[in-house]
């Protein structure tokens, strides 16, 4: 019984999922960092190293919030594909990929 209630709830998390595509950036620099150039990603990963928290810019340049940025943490400064559930202007990663051809 407590393996079904495990498994249903993933699915009920699977179910109310979102998936978005962007660029991981700092909250010093935000959206500066869209194109994920190499000096982009150098920037990105000094100022997180730095202090800055980790942050989603949307495809069309929104500055979203993350609320587990250890989830991010290989992927400061590049393109991804991630997946989580979104509140108000924060995202909580569940998933994170770079896309195929990164």
């Amino acid at each position: 019984m407590k393996k079904l209630a495990i498994l249903f709830t993933f699915a009920a998390i699977a179910v109310y999922a979102d998936t978005w595509n962007g660029t991981i950036s700092d909250e010093h620099c935000g959206a500066k960092h869209l194109d994920a150039s190499e000096k982009s990603i150098a920037c990105a990963q000094k100022c997180v190293k730095g202090g800055a928290a980790p942050v989603f810019i949307t495809a069309d340049g929104k500055v979203m919030k993350i609320a587990n940025p250890d989830s991010v943490q290989d992927h400061i400064g590049h393109k991804v594909e991630i997946t989580g559930d979104m509140k108000d202007d924060t995202i909580t990663v569940s998933n994170v990929k770079m896309p195929e051809g990164q």
